[in-house]
């Protein structure tokens, strides 16, 4: 996708709208044609977020496949920083206040780090009833006009605990994006709530397990060097008492940073194994154990055909029992792998399935 830069383009954007074709974004030239009329949803993601192959590319699909969907008119806008994405915030507002037509706008930001913006300007959309905002990923509802909702990633965390048990030899590297970040560090609690409550497989050699966060940033961890990402990884491998450990699995929760780890970890003589994070990555047979989900591009074409027909709720939480979450196997994996036998004769899934739910609900009192 080509990245929307500038104040002065982004007012262009956002007050004509546009077309898109594959990856290209087109705009209406002036005096050919008159802004259309068809309902427009406008992204305006996190500074610099896509292109993670992970939850923001995610939101990018979801999207897309509503618009095809729906038949509604898509803008995606790829912030450099946040000083920029704020810019764009703020000529979107502006323009609203202004509108006086009856094209449906949606507005939908996925970062935290507008949250204080979004807050405290929401109310000025109010005075325009065909525009409305979805703002995620929070557990806050918004005061005035605009939607909101959380993905709980405690539940499909807590069941890839427990599996990794199945899947892992020596040592588990939990490496999570920072210790700020409310999604990452549910997600890193859920998992280790699994892992402590499953028995070791083998108790006189059990299973190891290092949490490491990336950053002390509060938005900090979701990129890295590919330099920095090696020199993590050698790290993991000297963890036990400094035991050149070649079977590490990675459980990386933090964004895209989590490519600049395979491909360290592809540039070493070692073994290694990881959990894919949001995506399905078990087609990457030989190393993906198993792929823990963040259905957001469901739950994107889901929010767009709410918001279409008047659905859209005020505010809601999403897990494991919604199915925005789940735990997947790759066939090759459960077919020619230790852990399919492991998983036949010890470990029920559904059942798995099922005590994750309950925990995932009981911490959040659902």
């Amino acid at each position: 996708m080509r990245k929307i830069t500038g104040w002065l383009l982004a007012a262009g954007l956002l007050l004509t709208g546009c077309t898109k074709d594959g990856e290209t974004i087109i705009l209406p030239t002036p005096g050919e044609e008159q802004p259309a009329t068809t309902p427009l949803v406008t992204v305006i993601y996190d500074p610099d977020g896509l292109g993670d192959r992970s939850y923001n590319d995610l939101i990018y699909k979801g999207v897309e496949e509503a618009a095809k969907k729906y038949g509604v008119r898509t803008l995606q806008l790829a912030p450099e920083n946040k000083e920029q994405g704020l810019a764009y915030l703020e000529t979107m507002f502006s323009q609203i206040e202004n509108f006086n037509d009856t094209v449906r706008r949606l507005f939908v930001t996925p970062s935290i780090v507008y949250d204080a913006y979004i807050r405290a300007n929401n109310k000025r959309l109010e005075a325009n009833p065909y525009t409305d905002l979805l703002f995620m990923e929070t557990t806050t509802p918004l005061d005035g006009k605009g939607s909101t909702f959380y993905i709980d990633y405690y539940g499909a965390m807590y069941m890839s605990g427990c599996m990794v048990h199945y899947a892992a030899t020596d040592l588990v590297s939990l490496l999570l994006a920072n210790p700020y970040t409310q999604t990452v560090q549910e997600a890193g609690d859920g998992f280790q709530a699994g892992f402590n409550d499953t028995s070791p497989l083998n108790a006189s050699n059990p299973l190891l397990l290092d949490v490491r966060y990336l950053s002390d940033d509060p938005t900090g961890g979701f990129k890295i060097a590919d330099s920095t990402a090696t020199r993590i990884f050698n790290e993991e491998r000297h963890f036990i008492s400094g035991k050149n450990v070649n079977n590490v699995t990675l459980v990386p929760v933090c964004g895209g940073a989590m490519h600049a780890f395979f491909r360290a970890a592809k540039s070493i003589v070692s073994s290694y194994k990881y959990v894919g994070i949001d995506g399905d990555m078990t087609a990457d047979k030989d190393y993906c154990i198993f792929s823990t989900l963040k259905r957001i591009d469901k739950v994107m074409v889901d929010y767009i055909g709410m918001w279409l027909n008047g659905t859209m709720p005020k505010h809601q939480t999403l897990g494991l029992a919604d199915g925005a979450t789940d735990v997947i196997v790759g066939n090759y994996t459960y077919a020619y792998s230790i852990i399919g036998g492991l998983w036949d004769n010890v470990l029920n899934m559904d059942s798995l399935r099922q005590v994750a739910i309950r925990k995932e609900g009981e911490r959040y009192e659902k």
